[in-house]
């Protein structure tokens, strides 16, 4: 018995569809939604009457995929957001990219932002978090050469 691979990260949030088009924008691709309820999602989180929509987005290159979760029943519970990155739970998806400048600069014109610097980690990285909506955090890594 092993782990094989990480499988798909999952997230839930109020607006799926302003956290869809934050990824879209980091160029993920949406594989599929749909509306989830029943005994299947009631057993799974141990609750009644859960009721939800799931969207799943495929990180290009990769056998990841990022799932979008927002509850219709029972309601979602917003964390405190001010204390990233020292919230207990999830605090931030890391992506590998290429050209971490570019990326950045086309999100400039949209609501997410870096937070603190773009910082060269020793002489093996360039990384930055990006803070997205819904205090959905992502770190960009840019492998130097």
């Amino acid at each position: 018995m092993a782990i094989e691979k990480i499988d798909h990260v999952g997230i839930i949030v109020q607006d799926l569809e302003l956290v869809k088009e934050f990824f879209s924008s980091l160029g993920l691709e949406l594989m599929g939604q749909q509306e989830v309820s029943g005994d299947w999602i009631n057993n799974i989180y141990g609750v009644d009457d859960a009721a939800a929509t799931v969207a799943m987005m495929n990180v290009p290159n990769a056998e990841t995929v990022i799932e979008i979760i927002t509850f219709k029943s029972p309601q979602n519970v917003v964390p405190d957001s001010n204390y990233f990155p020292r919230n207990i739970g999830g605090s931030h998806i890391a992506f590998a990219v290429q050209d971490l400048d570019q990326i950045v600069s086309n999100l400039k014109d949209s609501t997410h932002h870096v937070i603190g610097d773009i910082i060269q980690y020793k002489d093996q990285y360039k990384l930055c978090y990006i803070k997205g909506p819904e205090s959905v955090y992502v770190e960009l890594a840019e492998k130097l050469k």
